[in-house]
């Protein structure tokens, strides 16, 4: 039978079971009716096939009364309706069509739902099972079965307390009771099911109230997903966040991680302080510009930003910054990029390890090999001298006793002879020679044997201006000017006077050797305090000074050539002198430096940087 555009039905007569085969019926057909008055084994046969086909097709059965019905009572199961002939009314015959096919559809549609419902059950790999109000098990699909049912041919009818150990069977009933009792569902639980033999399961289980069609709670229903392998991991994975936490947390390295624009993503307590921040959340999220100068935040992450796209590491770079308080911070930094599981780089990871302790100590170390080598020179210099002073006065001693006997022998023949004028001449010379070995004799002397002072308060200034006063005629001679500016603001120093004299004495005669075709002279004398501690902390003014002691200060300047550079370091060595033969001894410096030193001071020599010509200065103690 098909159904028209109007709703009626056109019928169409299939002769037998041969030709019905041949028919696609869904496809055509939207019911068959079934004349079962006729030959009874057809009709049987005919339903047979209809009913496997398992369509869309309403099948309707066609009898004289309900004694022929009952004849066919085995097959009545298979049909969605059946019509008596001896009772149909007129007009009945459409009506009960369209409701058998309605019903058709229906139970096609129920019988749909089963299937994939089934098909859901069966292929799920979720453990999915339906309970009573006693918690025992009314339907469970075949994960259930085969997982938890091993040791039973079938689950239903039993209970949790059949499976697992009293433990978690008594927990999983009270949650099922609780659900029964106020009806609310059971989302996402973890459980950890025990068996008896010991091993157990980790699972997620949601649980919902079962009712019936009138909304009555008669049971719960449940479906549980095996987790353990996931908590395995889970477990593994907060295991390892854990460990690499704590050494993170406590590696004697600050340790960062940054994404691709330098925002801190992870620092540990040790890198926070190398950023001069207090806390970890002072510095996640932000840059190294917060923290730094723009110059330095810029030069640290232009080599980041190149290890990030050059994608190469690097390792052990030493990197010197300046915290904000101004101290040093020495670091030795190792940098590599961080991928993520596509192998791009998103960031970087770095490792910095506080040196700043050993680059002072480092810096310390140089400075003492430094003073150590200076000082071993010192010690050199000074038994060298020592060796001098010994080999002078040795000399001078076996020198002296002769030079008197030949100088009074000089005097006698002087007085003996009166001519002839050359011979007379000759003496003379004798006797000049004589004066001048003499006068190196007592520079050896002077400067070889102990010296004794007496030391009494003076006037610097009045030993300086009495010294330019019994020179001027020196300087006059050699066309040099004096200028004095002598401070009066300068206290009294403990000085032997005559010793001074001398000092100043030797210092004029150099000036004025250094200036053969005249220049200009300047003295000056002013009181300081000394601030610092020199450049070498085993340097003379270190060693004869405090800092915050008040000194006299004597400066000396002439308008000379000046020194080369060994001349300056060997300008207070004993014998050691620029000047010609015949000129000087080079003891002159050597003897005035060791005065100076006789009275607490230093004495120093150098070219000056305002103009050509050399500059001594001398630091004296001042008498408070």
């Amino acid at each position: 039978m098909e159904q028209d555009t109007e709703g009626k039905y056109q019928l169409s007569q299939v002769p037998s079971l041969d030709a019905l085969r041949t028919i696609d019926l869904e496809q055509d057909y939207h019911a068959i009716l079934v004349d079962m008055r006729q030959d009874r084994d057809d009709s049987l046969q005919s339903i047979h096939y209809i009913s496997q086909q398992q369509n869309k097709v309403a099948l309707i059965a066609l009898c004289r009364d309900h004694a022929q019905l009952q004849r066919y009572k085995e097959v009545i199961h298979h049909l969605d309706d059946y019509i008596l002939a001896d009772h149909l009314v007129d007009g009945e015959l459409p009506t009960r069509i369209t409701h058998a096919i309605r019903r058709r559809l229906k139970e096609q549609e129920l019988l749909h739902e089963q299937t994939r419902l089934q098909s859901l059950l069966d292929n799920i790999p979720d453990a999915i099972f339906f309970k009573d109000r006693e918690s025992r098990f009314t339907k469970v699909n075949k994960r259930m079965q085969t997982v938890y049912g091993k040791a039973h041919p079938s689950l239903l009818g039993k209970t949790d307390f059949d499976l697992f150990s009293e433990e978690h069977a008594q927990a999983a009933y009270n949650d099922e009771q609780q659900i029964i009792r106020d009806g609310q569902p059971i989302v996402g639980k973890l459980e950890k099911e025990t068996f008896e033999d010991g091993h157990f399961n980790w699972v997620n289980t949601t649980k919902v109230p079962l009712k019936d069609e009138q909304g009555r709670i008669i049971g719960t229903m449940g479906i549980s997903r095996d987790i353990t392998e996931l908590k395995k991991a889970q477990d593994t994975l907060a295991h390892e966040r854990s460990l690499l936490k704590t050494i993170i947390e406590h590696a004697l390295a600050g340790i960062f991680v940054k994404d691709l624009a330098g925002h801190y993503l992870v620092v540990n307590q040790r890198h926070v302080k190398y950023l001069g921040a207090q806390a970890e959340p002072e510095v996640i999220g932000k840059t190294l510009y917060d923290f730094f100068e723009q110059s330095e935040a810029t030069r640290i992450s232009a080599t980041d930003q190149k290890i990030m796209q050059s994608g190469q590491s690097i390792e052990n770079l030493i990197d010197y910054r300046q915290r904000p308080d101004g101290s040093e911070l020495w670091l030795l930094t190792s940098k590599v990029p961080l991928r993520d599981e596509l192998g791009r780089c998103i960031g970087l990871v770095g490792i910095s390890l506080d040196m700043t302790e050993q680059k002072l100590a480092e810096r310390n170390l140089k400075k003492a090999i430094k003073t150590l080598e200076e000082t071993k020179l010192q010690l050199i210099e000074a038994e060298k001298l020592k060796t001098v002073g010994r080999l002078a006065a040795g000399v001078a001693h076996e020198v002296k006793n002769p030079l008197n006997v030949v100088a009074l022998g000089a005097e006698y023949l002087e007085g003996q002879i009166e001519g002839p004028e050359e011979m007379l001449e000759v003496i003379q010379d004798m006797r000049h020679a004589i004066q001048k070995a003499n006068h190196v004799i007592f520079e050896l002397l002077d400067y070889s044997s102990p010296h004794k002072v007496a030391m009494e308060l003076g006037n610097i200034n009045e030993i300086i201006s009495q010294v330019l006063a019994l020179m001027r005629h020196n300087f006059n001679e050699s066309c040099i000017t004096v200028h004095e500016d002598l401070s009066g603001k300068i206290e009294p120093v403990k000085l032997d006077a005559s010793k001074m004299e001398q000092v100043f004495i030797n210092l004029f005669l150099n000036a004025i050797s250094v200036m053969k075709k005249g220049g200009s002279l300047t003295v000056r004398t002013r009181a300081e305090q000394i601030k610092s501690a020199g450049d070498n902390v085993s340097s003379k003014l270190t060693e004869c000074f405090r800092i915050g002691d008040t000194v006299i200060l004597v400066e000396v300047l002439d308008t000379g050539s000046g020194l080369n550079k060994e001349a300056i370091q060997k300008a207070f060595d004993p014998f050691y002198s620029t000047k010609t033969t015949g000129e000087g001894t080079g003891l002159g410096l050597s003897v005035t430096r060791s005065i100076i030193e006789m009275h607490h001071g230093v004495m120093t020599l150098q070219n000056r940087t305002d103009t050509q010509g050399a500059c001594v200065r001398i630091w004296l103690p001042a008498s408070s």
